[in-house]
C-alpha cells in the first residue's frame, strides 16, 4: 500500500476509534448514583443500587456490543486498500448511527420494567438493524479492493447474519422485551466467538 493511501487508512481507523471511545464513556455516564437520602447505612445503599438494575443491564448489553463493533470494525479496516470517499461515507454512516446507542441505551433503561418497555427495545434493537445495514455497506465496499475468495464468503455471512436477527428482535420486543434481549446479547456473543477469521485472515 502506498504511504499515502496507508496515511489515509490510519487517519480513518482513528477517526472511527475517537467516536467508538466517545460512546463507551457516554453509555458510563449514564451510571449516575441517583441515591435518595434514605440511603443512609450500607444495606439500603446497596439495595437502592441493586434497584437500579435495568440501568446495569442496559449498560453491560450495549457495552458488549459496542466493544465488539469496535474489535470487528478493527479486523475490517485491515483489509482497506484504497480510502476513497464512497468508503469515507460509509464509515461515517456508521458512526453516526453508532453515537446513538447512548441514547437508545438510556431510553431502554428508563423504559424497561414500563408499559412503555416494549416501544424502548424495539427502538433499541431496531439501532442495531440501522448499524448492521451500514456495515454490511462497508464491507460491500471493501469486498471490492481484492480479497481471497474463501474469507470473502465467510465474512459476507458474518455480517449479513445480523440483520435478520436484529430485525427479529425488533419485532419481538413489542411482545417479549427479554427475549429480543436475549436475541440481542446472543448476536454479540456469537460475533465475538466468530472473530478470528476476521483478524487472522484465516
Amino acid at each position: 500500500m502506498p504511504d499515502t493511501e496507508r496515511t489515509d487508512s490510519a487517519r480513518l481507523e482513528a477517526f472511527s476509534d475517537g467516536v467508538f471511545a466517545v460512546v463507551i464513556t457516554l453509555l458510563a455516564l449514564d451510571l449516575k448514583p441517583e441515591l435518595t437520602d434514605s440511603a443512609r447505612d450500607s444495606h439500603a445503599l446497596l439495595w437502592q443500587l441493586a434497584a437500579r438494575w435495568p440501568t446495569w443491564l442496559a449498560f453491560v448489553t450495549s457495552f458488549s456490543t459496542v466493544l465488539i463493533m469496535w474489535i470487528d470494525h478493527h479486523g475490517l479496516l485491515k483489509f482497506v486498500r484504497r480510502v476513497d470517499t464512497p468508503v469515507l461515507f460509509a464509515n461515517g454512516l456508521l458512526m453516526l448511527l453508532t453515537t446513538l446507542v447512548p441514547f437508545t441505551t438510556a431510553l431502554l433503561s428508563a423504559h424497561l420494567t414500563e408499559p412503555s418497555g416494549s416501544m424502548a427495545g424495539a427502538l433499541y434493537s431496531g439501532l442495531f438493524v440501522l448499524i448492521n445495514g451500514a456495515f454490511n455497506l462497508l464491507w460491500h465496499l471493501l469486498r471490492r479492493q481484492a480479497l481471497p475468495g474463501a474469507l470473502e464468503q465467510r465474512l459476507t455471512w458474518h455480517y449479513r447474519l445480523g440483520f435478520p436477527v436484529y430485525l427479529v428482535a425488533t419485532l419481538v420486543a413489542l411482545w417479549s422485551l427479554p427475549l429480543s434481549l436475549v436475541l440481542c446479547a446472543g448476536m454479540w456473543a456469537l460475533w465475538s466467538a466468530n472473530m478470528r477469521p476476521v483478524h487472522d485472515g484465516a
